[in-house]
């Protein structure tokens, strides 16, 4: 028992020392050494406060996945003025990072297991590892710089959280017809609805046609309750609703096919007509689902 109690110690502490170490200054001293570049002795930090000042196109959507902070540092090639950019935004929980990441994630480049999951293009290598969301960019497209970023990335990542892995909810989507790196974590506003709570959802494909599944957790089982109360007035309907399979009708997008188990609401996207058999698709979802979240 005594060695169980020590080796939970020792878990918090190694967790506590990694949080602890995504601030601005512990940030700026994991940058490695690059030979034949020069790194800047100084960085530049951004709040949620000033964040429009150096990305005003896209700071809305950063704020919405629970952005905090942003530690910007360059490198300079010797004897050029070509540069290399690290940007390295720290969000509350892994789970936001991973919703920015999954937001501005392309589809096509190479992926990368840097981090959690990292991925290069020509100038620029983006990776998600703990609550950090860095991006490594360069104005110049030679390859060798693209080369040099992903050392960085690596060097930078294992020091940031040497055991960051995905969300472990990503791991109950069922993997047939599933297009690969397609999960993304919608933090506000799903469905173009204010009232909904943030929901995991994924991408799969089947004849060539394209559709959606998702899950929310309301965290108890009133709180589906009261969701999909306002989703009902939303759509101007009195019906009281019960747990299990039905068909919400959303003036927004159409028929939606979902599943109230719990504290958890699924539910599918297929506004393309994908041939698919829905309840049977979330009632084996919610069974992976309540295994994922130790529920019977």
């Amino acid at each position: 028992m005594k060695k169980y109690l020590l080796a939970i110690l020792a878990s918090t502490l190694v967790a506590a020392t990694t949080a602890a170490a995504q601030t601005p200054k512990d940030l700026a001293s994991m940058l490695p050494a690059v030979d034949g570049w020069t790194l800047s002795a100084k960085t530049e930090t951004y709040n949620r406060d000033n964040l429009f000042d150096i990305i005003n196109g896209a700071a809305d959507i950063f704020l919405a996945c629970n952005f905090v902070e942003m530690t910007a540092a360059d490198y300079t090639k010797n004897g050029t003025g070509k540069t290399i950019t690290v940007q390295m935004y720290r969000h509350a929980t892994p789970d936001d990072a991973f919703a920015i990441y999954s937001a501005e994630r392309s589809p096509g480049p190479t992926f990368l297991k840097i981090g959690a999951e990292g991925y290069r293009e020509d100038g620029l290598v983006y990776f998600l590892a703990g609550s950090m969301y860095v991006k490594i960019t360069t104005p110049d497209n030679n390859p060798a710089f693209t080369d040099t970023m992903e050392k960085i990335a690596r060097a930078l990542a294992a020091k940031i959280d040497p055991a960051s892995a995905l969300p472990a909810m990503l791991a109950v989507f069922p993997q047939q017809d599933k297009k690969p790196q397609s999960e993304t974590y919608i933090t506000s506003s799903f469905l173009g609805h204010k009232f909904m709570f943030p929901a995991w959802r994924a991408t799969y494909s089947k004849g060539g046609k394209e559709y959606h599944l998702f899950v929310i957790d309301g965290k108890t089982k009133d709180g589906i309750q009261k969701l999909l109360a306002d989703y009902m007035k939303f759509n101007k309907r009195a019906t009281k609703l019960a747990e299990g399979f039905f068909v919400m009708p959303d003036r927004f997008n159409g028929d939606i096919p979902m599943l109230w188990r719990g504290r958890h609401l699924l539910g599918v996207i297929n506004d393309t007509g994908a041939s698919i058999d829905a309840e049977a698709l979330l009632t084996q979802l919610a069974a992976t689902v309540a295994r994922q979240a130790g529920l019977k």
